[in-house]
């Protein structure tokens, strides 16, 4: 890589693999943009609780602390380190937390680290960025509720400034967040926003950010086009996991509905609900419900979809529908719209920073009877989209230039041209 470029270490603790490529694919997508720009190394963190003996056997032989590379990505380089703690220290942090949550009692916090646990990471973190032998111009933790302690410790320790985003919902407030992790958040130079519901969720925390920048999630313009495949019969898309967030019976209760009102034939293809090992659960049950669902002789199920396949996918559609309790900023949503597609969505969070009655219908949380008539609506011609209009919205917003411009002024800001 270009010794001239500006070197960030990005750090995560969920990422694409080989058998799992869905899990954090946009970490990778984003990474691949930066580096065109940027020198970049990407981090990820694995924690790991170990008993008595076999800890003390790691430390003396230095494995307490092992690093693989993971080569998913010619543009960056990417390594996965396993920290190896004690369990005895966890147990130690855990019975003195609950002492020093009752004495001091810190609003919004569930857990304050003991100064053994903070000393663990403190010089554990140091080990790391020793071990890796860079220097740095920002750390960025990319997955801030796993990363947020460990990038504010590296980036104390090489002397840079870092930032921090997230992607993933944020837990009841004083259930799990630490005092270490409340600090680390309020000490990032910028935090960046995919979402506007992503930022009352951390604010409901009791985090005082210092800066607050929204960039939203990416979408690259070039892979995802506006190619619409020739077909007869309107038909509806969902791409989402088989999980409790993307609410899947809320499909199924606004999809029967449908059948029940629509006068007009439809198709209905679902997606990617068996792709995410780990993440998509009980799959075999879910493919029964959609088997003895009223649109089961309309539908078309695909377990999995690859990314290279998936732009392909959208253009055999006309409408994106998604039914989520809980979203950052929905990529899937996002990718849909730069093919064109109008959205029917569930008011989730994300889709409400852009989606307007051009591009598309939000509806209450719960409300697949709504759902149901508006789909109806597209059906009967009652409501039409223009999909250049819709295509062109959304890059605007989330299109690689954008996305560049936000971030190339965010680390300007931070460390300086």
């Amino acid at each position: 890589m270009s010794s001239d470029k500006k070197k960030i270490l990005a750090i995560v603790t969920w990422y694409p693999s080989k058998e799992n490529p869905w899990a954090g694919s946009f970490f990778k997508e984003q990474c691949d943009l930066l580096s065109s720009k940027y020198d970049i190394t990407l981090l990820k963190i694995n924690s790991f609780n170990t008993l008595g003996i076999k800890y003390l056997l790691k430390r003396l032989s230095g494995k307490d602390i092992a690093f693989s590379d993971m080569g998913l990505s010619n543009s960056f380089t990417e390594k996965e380190v396993n920290i190896f703690r004690p369990s005895e220290l966890a147990l130690q942090n855990n019975l003195l937390s609950r002492y020093n949550i009752r004495k001091k009692g810190i609003a919004g916090v569930g857990i304050v680290d003991c100064e053994a646990e903070k000393s663990f990471w403190r010089k554990h973190m140091a080990r790391l960025a020793r071990i890796l032998d860079n220097k740095y111009d920002l750390v960025y933790g990319m997955s801030a509720q796993g990363t947020a302690v460990y990038t504010k410790l590296i980036a104390e320790y090489m002397g840079v400034p870092y930032i921090l985003s997230e992607h993933s919902p944020f837990l009841i407030p004083g259930s799990s967040m630490s005092d270490t992790f409340k600090t680390a958040m309020e000490d990032a130079s910028s935090f960046l926003a995919i979402s506007n519901d992503k930022v009352r969720q951390i604010l409901m925390q009791n985090i005082k950010l210092k800066r607050i920048v929204y960039i939203g999630n990416i979408i690259d313009e070039e892979k995802f086009k506006y190619e619409p495949l020739t077909h007869d019969e309107k038909t509806f898309l969902i791409v989402a996991s088989h999980s409790f967030y993307k609410n899947y019976d809320l499909f199924i209760k606004a999809m029967n509905r449908l059948t029940e009102i629509a006068d007009k034939p439809f198709k209905v293809i679902i997606a990617g609900f068996g792709a995410n090992k780990g993440y998509s659960q009980d799959v075999d049950e879910f493919v029964k419900k959609i088997e003895n669902s009223k649109f089961y002789d309309r539908s078309e199920m695909i377990p999995s979809v690859s990314r290279d396949d998936i732009a392909a996918l959208y253009n055999r559609a006309d409408a994106f529908v998604m039914t989520s309790i809980q979203e950052g900023q929905p990529v899937a949503a996002i990718e849909a719209t730069a093919c064109g597609l109008p959205v029917f969505s569930t008011r989730c969070g994300g889709v409400e920073d852009y989606l307007d009655e051009k591009m598309g219908r939000v509806v209450s949380i719960l409300d697949y009877d709504a759902l149901a008539n508006s789909m109806n609506d597209f059906l009967n011609g009652d409501i039409s989209y223009d999909s250049e209009y819709i295509r062109n919205t959304v890059i605007s917003k989330f299109g690689r230039k954008a996305f560049c411009e936000t971030f190339d002024n965010v680390f300007s800001s931070v460390v300086g041209k």
